[in-house]
């Protein structure tokens, strides 16, 4: 070493005195030698509190047991152990959490030959700090929208700030706004309610329990709240029991004060429109908030606020389009001689899905059920124009598989004037035709699952009626031949829509019959009423018919020999369209007799 090279004690006190990281020297027994003051948490300390103490001694809080593990480590193995979160109260304020960085440095020979360690002290704190409010939004973009609905949108914002940023929360949507029926009018989660209002959610610090939903009242005035609603301004309010706003409901602001919260935000949830209501954080043992927890709440509320004004759209116009389907449903079913008719309809399962029950001639009656691709009200108003052209068809007496061929054509012209996806599917269809005359039902199907057929003692039966492609690509596509069954009087026939039903295969049934719903053990009670039949099993609006114990028909003399009086007959003649009659397919049993 020069004369002009500082030797190590210099270096040393210099470290010891300027540097702003906390420095402590432990011997083997992990005893404080000599430290700086610079270490967070132990400027307040005296030195006889420190020096020849163990950190367990003066630092209770501080993970001692972690610390003792890594100083082993770097004296065992004689390499330095670095950047070691430790986190816990701080020496000299038990109020204060400290996030703290850990290097401990191996020293040999030191002394009388004994070793002992360096350890390097960092503050990381306000880091930690700022880590732990970006963590807060990464998890509330991640979990905060998933499904479009008011309440649980609410309750996934709570569970996203509870009890990492806040210690309880609370969603409010004030009933200003004509709200649709069936939302609650508040999605709420707080450690009790203040101002006399009824939380829709609960959460509270220790209290991890399921929210609870409830109504909502007016907030008292003048309030942090309600300045909050006025000026669409986020603030930072200190709660103590001698603040003045709580003196204007102080029965109902009293549950603040004995839940002990000291610090709380209010922000608003704001879209173009207008204020949504109000997203209210509360603080009870964590520190108070600061100026950077009100800039997350701002960036948190906007979020939020998005999400629930679209849940809220979803709802109005899931609801407008649920008020046009129900309207261009039937009102009631015909009176018929030939079949007993009942259905029942549920919104919630039905999507865009229709039926229809039509008298035909000579005392026929078709069986129409249709789904469209979409929802909403587009879906609703397509639903409507092929649930129209479906019954003008049918009334022209036309064969089945020219049904759905008129049909298909319409379905392309709906789908490209309302600039939809040409040619691609537009709807499904399925229709059956009894006869009385001849008890001989008729079944085609396009896209559409099949019906379900059984006879008057409960036996099941298996139709195979050929699928044809859904409706929508037009061009007068040929649909398969129909399928032909004699239904015994007493017998049940039963369409329905998939999506209230969780098909046991995901699949159509074997050959295409009926998918396997478990629904023919159902109307296997064949001498149940229709309407029990249908409420058993809850059909989403699909209608189901029985065919009516009439007497065999009397012999009907033509008068003229060329005359015929079967409409289908006539067509054939007159048009010159000599076409084969409808392929009958046998039924085939399921289960003994």
């Amino acid at each position: 070493m020069t004369g002009d090279e500082p030797d190590d004690a210099t270096v040393l006190e210099a470290l010891f005195g300027n540097s702003p990281q906390g420095l402590f020297v432990l011997d083997s027994e992990l005893r404080v030698l000599r430290y700086n003051r610079a270490g967070r948490g132990v400027s307040g300390l005296s030195e006889e509190e420190v020096l020849g103490r163990r950190v367990e001694e003066f630092a209770p809080g501080l993970e001692p047991e972690s610390v003792q593990k890594l100083a082993k480590e770097a004296l065992d193995t004689g390499t330095p152990v670095r950047k070691r979160l430790i986190q816990g109260p701080s020496p000299s304020d038990p109020d204060q959490t400290l996030t703290l960085e850990m290097s401990f440095f191996p020293l040999v020979g030191t002394g009388q030959g004994r070793p002992a360690v360096v350890t390097v002290v960092e503050d990381m704190t306000a880091q930690q700090a700022d880590a732990d409010r970006l963590a807060v939004l990464r998890a509330v973009h991640a979990s905060v929208g998933s499904r479009l609905d008011t309440p649980a949108t609410a309750g996934e914002l709570v569970q996203a700030l509870v009890p990492g940023f806040a210690d309880a929360a609370a969603v409010d949507l004030p009933g200003g706004r004509r709200r649709p029926t069936g939302e609650q009018p508040s999605a709420a989660c707080r450690v009790r309610p203040p101002g006399g209002r009824s939380g829709a959610g609960r959460r509270g610090a220790g209290r991890r329990g399921a929210g609870r939903r409830g109504g909502s009242r007016p907030f008292p005035f003048p309030t942090p709240y309600t300045q909050a609603l006025n000026d669409l301004r986020a603030r930072l309010v200190p709660v103590s029991p001698g603040t003045e706003w709580l003196a204007t409901s102080p029965e109902g602001f009293a549950p603040l004060i004995d839940a002990g919260v000291h610090s709380m935000i209010v922000a608003p949830l704001t879209t173009g429109e207008g204020p949504l209501g109000l997203l209210t954080l509360y603080r009870t043992g964590l520190k108070p908030f600061e100026d950077a927890d009100l800039d997350i709440a701002r960036q948190v509320a906007a979020t939020a606020a998005a999400h629930l004004d679209n849940a809220r759209r979803y709802r109005r116009e899931h609801e407008a389009a649920a008020a046009l389907h129900r309207r261009l449903q039937p009102n009631a079913l015909p009176d018929l001689s030939a079949v007993e008719a009942d259905y029942v309809y549920l919104p919630e399962g039905a999507g865009s899905g229709w039926f229809d029950v039509i008298p035909r001639s000579g005392t026929r009656v078709a069986l129409v059920f249709g789904d469209v691709a979409g929802h909403g009200v587009e879906a609703a108003a397509t639903m409507g124009q092929l649930r129209i052209a479906l019954r003008t068809l049918t009334l022209q007496d036309l064969e089945t598989d020219e049904l759905l061929t008129h049909l298909d054509e319409v379905a392309a012209h709906v789908a490209s004037s309302s600039g939809g996806d040409v040619g691609g599917p537009v709807a499904t269809c399925a229709i059956s035709v009894y006869d009385p005359v001849t008890r001989r039902c008729t079944m085609v199907r396009a896209g559409h699952p099949a019906p379900v057929v059984v006879e008057p003692d409960g036996t099941p039966l298996t139709v195979h009626v050929p699928e044809g492609p859904a409706l929508g690509e037009g061009g007068g596509r040929v649909f398969p031949p129909p399928a032909v069954v004699e239904l015994a009087p007493g017998s049940l026939l039963a369409h329905c829509t998939t999506g209230l039903f969780v098909r046991r295969d995901r699949g159509e049934g074997q050959d295409g019959g009926a998918p396997d719903t478990g629904l023919d053990h159902v109307l296997a009670a064949t001498t149940r009423p229709l309407r029990e039949l249908c409420d058993a099993r809850r059909l989403p609006h699909g209608p189901g018919t029985r065919p009516r114990r009439r007497p065999a028909p009397r012999p009907y003399p033509c008068p003229a020999a060329g005359a015929p009086r079967r409409p289908d007959a006539a067509r054939r003649r007159l048009g010159g369209r000599h076409r084969p009659p409808p392929r009958r397919t046998p039924a085939r049993r399921l289960g003994p007799r």
